[in-house]
């Protein structure tokens, strides 16, 4: 099975090599005008040995073919070095230099032609026959339309619940105990057994947290911060109820030291009776790293352990308890593969067909009970739809199968599933892998990132019918419908994925898989140790690498020498100052990805080192955080970048040179970015440009040039500006998707009608006054944001009708009225509502049916309110109400009014005192 993954990763290599020479012909036309020939025959060569490597399949067990595939991937990667290098140094070059760098690239493309020819001769003897590019084109597309039509079960965790009745009732009694002090309650158990699920089960009921006054639940996982599992709980137990105060917690947060943290956490939780979650749990040092923040609370606090160390608890110095998931026999195993492999039926069952049942029987009892290792081959199974397919499965299961530990037997189980991914998903699911434990990975960025890598082939012109980015996050969509990576978050639509995560068990097959076929490394410097070795080889070092950073490391670059010579790709998480990144070193002039992840504490202002502009190749550059003042001019020799992300590096100064970036499609701001210098015009495949002011667009007419962006962050200084936007073709074009846009305090919309017919937005938020109301609103809404709208008319009247709208919030100043009205079967698709700063407000009523989906309901600040409607029992929907209000509301909300909130499982009370600025003081 090793070679078939040797083969399709091969497949892939050599695919991404035959399209990268082909850009390269075309964008470097000057650099390799004397060698277009020579690099277009090996471009071709590529190309007929791309179709040879499908035939390989078939004579995978030949352990000659899986070396003649190695071949061929290292003479892949080796002509993309040889090119690349050439292109860097002569751009360098002068008429004395020049010459010499050319007959050293045609020696080496001789010795390259050489190598083609021996590999071509080895093939022969192999018997291995080309196999039509278009069959394989064929498989693609009809995949393709499968993952369209699938449609995700947003409640898939209900699934698993199998067999977890009696754990549950036992869970639930450790947790609802009242010990005089504060007791710790582990769930222990093998990885894949359910303890998570188990956990999420018992905390999310609504009797169990309606005996706690505040709950909190983090990831903690082998690679912890314990400054970061302290902010996550300081953010879920009153420092951040809605979204402006989290924003606002998240600022203070950065700056605080971490003996600080804790001693603010312990202030916090002392007086009431908490439940905190502790995911994941590998040691006793992530526990004692944060116990001082842990008073006794109130009778009956808790904290909740999932592990797989059944150590930890005997090294607790507190009363503890713990408790297992049980392994499923037969018949429940059956019953959760069920749940995996097939769709709901109209009776809600999951009826498997008769001439599927004993297959499906006998595959299920080789899990051994392990609810992993049935979730993910039912979503293998899924995928499959006859009984042939179902037998060739389960062959397979059985061949593999042949260890006796089970440990070992649940390996194989997820490795079959991901045997059975197309080869062109594959290193979408590998490079997951490089991501920390348990942490969660925004779409977008992981998205932008396999474009980076060349997973993709970016259109040559804007006529694509499916925009790249829709087709990598369909990809996306059928990793998670295999169950192979796992939705963390959902975005606005409720439909969509915000972030994912890969469970352990799945990341660490993704890292063995990936570094057996040296597909990409990871190196744990805050454990001091480095999977990742020296070598002079170009075949037994990976080229791209991620390199996770200690809190209490004494980092040098002495990690840089471990690198691969012509690393491709450097991913760095955790780390604490740009100055731990040496760019001069040789290994980073071919990187095509280089993405920073800050750690979270503060980072001391810097300017970007001019050696960035000899990363010629890069494509995607992510600095958010990093501390930066200033962008270096040099920054216009990076002519590949597709992704330049500076978010949160506060007044950022960036140069005119950047007008350069022609390629540039994804372009990340901060709100007081000064850019004034660069030419937006001039970046014309720009698709994502945040934050932006008004004038930069009016100027040389970007407004006019830019119609391809999709997601649009704006800051007008005066109504006439947003006047000339709103009706250019930057709005118009009609392909915006999300816009976002501010006015000062002293001027207004003057009308916002032509966004009516931008049919594509489903995101919109706006800061400042709209006098002339919302009836611009366009259709097909799926989130709303409005601050300082002051409206006059009761705004609920046109945003109940948005069929669609699925997010709402009604910010500070954005309504002057006194009273908001709910009408029956108003906004029928609405999962959170959020109401913040209505100064006026005293009244709000609400009709039966009104809201049906709502989920969660928010309510901040708005002094003349003195109660929530009564029809709000009737939202069966609702299951999470955040309070932040003056003391007489919540008094009420407690007591006389509680009736209405007595069926949320979750409920937020604190209290407040407005007086034009927020002052939280939390009772």
């Amino acid at each position: 099975m090793a070679e078939v993954i040797a083969l399709k990763l091969a497949e892939s290599v050599v695919s991404e090599t035959v399209k990268r020479l082909a850009d390269l012909l075309i964008q470097e036309a000057v650099s390799l005008s004397t060698v277009k020939d020579d690099v277009g025959r090996l471009k071709d060569e590529l190309d007929r040995m791309f179709s040879f490597l499908r035939d390989a399949d078939a004579k995978q067990e030949n352990h000659l073919v899986r070396t003649w595939i190695q071949q061929v991937t290292d003479l892949a990667h080796d002509i993309e070095d040889v090119i690349e290098i050439f292109i860097s140094k002569v751009k360098s070059s002068n008429f004395i230099t020049k010459p010499v760098l050319l007959h050293k690239l045609r020696s080496q493309i001789t010795l390259i032609q050489t190598r083609v020819k021996d590999i071509f001769e080895a093939q022969k003897n192999y018997g291995i026959q080309p196999i039509s590019a278009e069959q394989a084109r064929s498989f693609v597309a009809d995949r393709q339309q499968d993952a369209r039509r699938t449609d995700p079960d947003l409640d898939a965790d209900e699934d698993e619940f199998v067999n977890l009745e009696k754990s549950t009732k036992e869970l639930k009694a450790h947790l609802t105990r009242e010990e005089d002090k504060l007791s710790i309650v582990s769930v222990v158990g093998m990885g894949g057994l359910g303890k998570t699920t188990l956990a999420k089960r018992v905390y999310n009921q609504i009797d169990v947290k309606k005996r706690f006054d505040c709950c909190a639940w983090v990831f903690v996982s082998q690679q912890y911060q314990p400054r970061d599992i302290l902010s996550d709980i300081l953010l879920k137990v009153g420092w951040g109820k809605t979204i402006e105060e989290t924003r606002k917690a998240r600022e203070t947060l950065r700056q605080l030291e971490e003996r600080d943290m804790i001693s603010h956490l312990n202030q916090v939780l002392k007086e009431r009776r908490y439940l905190v979650v502790l995911d994941d749990i590998w040691d006793i040092g992530a526990w004692n790293s944060v116990r001082k923040a842990f008073p006794n609370g109130k009778k009956g606090s808790k904290v909740m352990f999932t592990t797989r160390n059944e150590g930890i608890t005997e090294l607790l110095d507190l009363h503890n308890v713990s408790t297992s998931p049980p392994f499923l026999d037969s018949e429940q195993s059956f019953e959760l593969l069920r749940k995996k492999a097939f769709q709901k039926g109209k009776d809600g069952n999951y009826s498997c067909p008769p001439e599927l049942d004993q297959l499906g029987r006998q595959m299920a009892d080789e899990c051994k009970g392990l609810p992993l290792a049935l979730v993910v081959l039912g979503g293998l199974l899924k995928m499959k739809k006859s009984a042939d397919e179902w037998s060739a499965v389960k062959k397979d299961l059985k061949s593999q199968l042949n260890k006796r530990g089970l440990k070992e037997r649940v390996d194989e189980i997820l490795a079959l599933s991901y045997y059975d991914l197309p080869y062109d998903l594959k290193p979408f699911f590998l490079y997951v892998g490089n991501f920390p434990e348990d942490r969660e990975i925004p779409k977008r960025k992981l998205i932008r990132l396999w474009l980076a890598e060349g997973f993709m082939t970016m259109p040559t012109s804007g006529n694509q019918a499916t925009p790249i980015e829709d087709v990598a996050e369909q990809f996306l969509e059928e990793l998670i419908d295999r169950n192979i990576v796992q939705v963390a978050k959902r975005d606005h639509t409720g439909v969509g994925v915000k972030t994912c995560r890969v469970h352990d068990l799945m990341r660490d097959l993704a890292q063995s898989k990936a570094k057996e076929d040296n597909f990409c490394g990871v190196m744990q410097l805050q454990h001091q140790m480095n999977p990742v070795t020296a070598s002079s080889s170009s075949s037994t070092t990976p080229r791209r690498i991620a390199v996770y950073f200690g809190s209490h490391l004494d980092h040098k670059a002495v990690w840089v020498s471990q690198l691969h010579p012509h690393l491709r790709s450097l991913l760095c998480f955790d780390i604490s100052a740009l100055s731990l990144l040496p760019l001069n070193k040789e290994q980073f002039e071919l990187l095509r990805v280089l993405e920073l992840g800050f750690s979270r504490g503060k980072n001391s202002k810097c300017k970007m080192s001019k050696k960035i502009g000899d990363l010629i190749h890069l494509k995607y550059l992510g600095l958010r955080a990093a501390g930066i003042s200033e962008l270096p001019s040099t920054i216009d020799k990076l002519q590949n970048l597709l992704t330049l992300d500076v978010r949160d590096n506060d007044g950022v100064i960036l140069p005119g040179e950047l007008s350069k970036l022609g390629r540039l499609i994804h372009l990340l701001m901060p709100l007081n970015a000064k850019a004034s210098h660069v030419r937006i015009d001039k970046l014309t495949s720009i698709e994502t440009l945040k934050f932006v002011e008004a004038a930069d667009l009016i100027g040389n007419d970007a407004k006019s040039t830019l119609v391809h962006v999709r997601n649009l962050g704006i800051q007008f200084k005066s109504s006439k500006e947003a006047e000339v936007i709103i009706k250019a073709p930057i709005v118009k074009s009609g392909r915006l998707r999300s816009l976002t846009m501010s006015m000062p305090q002293n001027d207004s919309f003057s009308s916002l009608q032509p966004l009516t017919d931008c049919t594509l937005l489903c995101k919109l938020d706006v800061t400042g006054k709209i006098p002339s109301g919302l009836q611009f609103l366009p259709p097909n809404l799926t989130k709303l944001v409005l601050e300082r709208s002051e409206l006059k008319q009761d705004p609920m009247k046109v945003l109940e009708k948005l069929q669609k709208l699925k997010f709402l919030r009604l910010g500070a100043l954005s309504y002057k009225g006194d009273k908001l009205v709910c009408s029956a079967e108003g906004f029928p698709s609405l999962e959170t509502l959020q109401l913040n700063g209505l100064f006026q407000v005293e009244e709000w009523r609400m009709e039966r049916s009104a809201m049906k989906s709502l989920k969660r309901l928010d309510i901040e600040g708005i002094p003349q309110l003195r109660m929530l409607p009564e029809e709000i029992l009737y939202v069966i929907t609702l299951q999470e109400l955040n309070v932040s209000m003056h003391q007489s509301f919540g008094d009420r909300l407690k007591g006389e009014d509680s009736y209405k909130v007595q069926n949320i499982a979750s409920v937020n009370i604190s209290c407040c005192f407005w007086t034009g600025v927020l002052v939280l003081v939390t009772f």
